[in-house]
């Protein structure tokens, strides 16, 4: 009876030998190392893809018909990414990640290419912007078009208006642009700063703040040898003559009111959508918040 029950024991222990080597390998596998290239979420379905359940079916099945035609019309690819939360990780590392990873834009020289990332459960928001599209989207109209339509709708919980909303703004705004009737760099009408004022009365203000900071230091280097060795150090070594920090102040004043920044078909959910398209050039551009 033991010679019977004798094999079984080195059967039994190649089982758990096997089991121990299954575990260390799916271990090794979830603590992969955070990769600014690699995407952490599954390869998308889609130009949407909702990993939090907020968008209802009919409005992301017109956006992603929307997003598809618009590529084909002018190029420029646009995906969207919502989640519950991006844990310890900060939106701006973790939306870029994904804008990489899914390698989204043209292999091509000229690939623009954006993603408006969500984090749900963070109450944040990140829209990351490739190179190529940077004129099109600089960070402070992309900043502005977010407060715009994202944010307020957020607020309310209507995520499905507030992402379709925000993504039609990018969308005029880069046909404007491309028509001829907006500058690159120009604000979008009825657009406010952070601070709840117009953007155009927030510019007028850091203009005439850099004109007046102008006037000062012209009226005191006229004032001539008044000027101690104790007022010199205040400015953190003087002027260097009077001009050299002009361009300094004028451009701190302008780039104030810029807003936010850092500096084959796939399915039925994606009818006639044949994947991203390997670009992924992201260099950091872009703007987000939280609501």
């Amino acid at each position: 009876m033991k010679n019977k029950l004798a094999p079984a024991k080195p059967h039994f222990s190649l089982v758990l030998i096997a089991i121990l080597f299954s575990s260390i390998a799916a271990f090794g596998q979830s603590d992969q190392p955070f990769s600014l290239n690699t995407s952490p979420l599954p390869a998308p379905t889609a130009p949407v893809n909702d990993y939090a359940g907020v968008i209802d079916a009919a409005t992301k099945a017109q956006l992603d018909k929307r997003l598809i035609d618009f590529k084909k019309s002018s190029g420029v690819e646009i995906g969207v990414a919502v989640v519950k939360t991006t844990g310890e990780r900060a939106i701006f590392d973790y939306s870029l990640a994904v804008a990489r990873g899914w390698k989204i834009g043209s292999k091509e020289d000229d690939n623009p290419s954006a993603l408006l990332f969500v984090a749900i459960d963070d109450r944040k928001y990140f829209t990351q912007v490739s190179k190529d599209l940077e004129d099109e989207l600089p960070d402070g109209i992309v900043g502005n078009l977010q407060r715009q339509y994202l944010v307020p709708e957020f607020r309310k919980q209507n995520y499905t208006k507030g992402i379709s909303d925000t993504i039609e703004g990018y969308i005029k705004r880069i046909e404007s642009v491309r028509s001829g009737k907006a500058q690159p760099t120009a604000s979008p009408a009825g657009s406010r700063s952070d601070d709840g004022l117009p953007s155009g009365f927030f510019t007028l203000f850091c203009c005439l703040v850099a004109g007046l900071v102008i006037v000062l230091i012209i009226l005191a280097n006229r004032g001539g040898g008044s000027k101690s060795n104790r007022d010199h150090d205040r400015w953190g070594g003087g002027f260097g003559g009077g001009g050299s920090a002009l361009p300094w102040i004028i451009g701190s004043g302008i780039g104030s009111s810029g807003g936010s920044s850092s500096s084959s078909d796939w399915g039925s959910s994606g009818s006639g959508w044949g994947g991203f398209g390997g670009g992924g050039d992201f260099g950091g551009g872009g703007a987000g918040g939280d609501w």
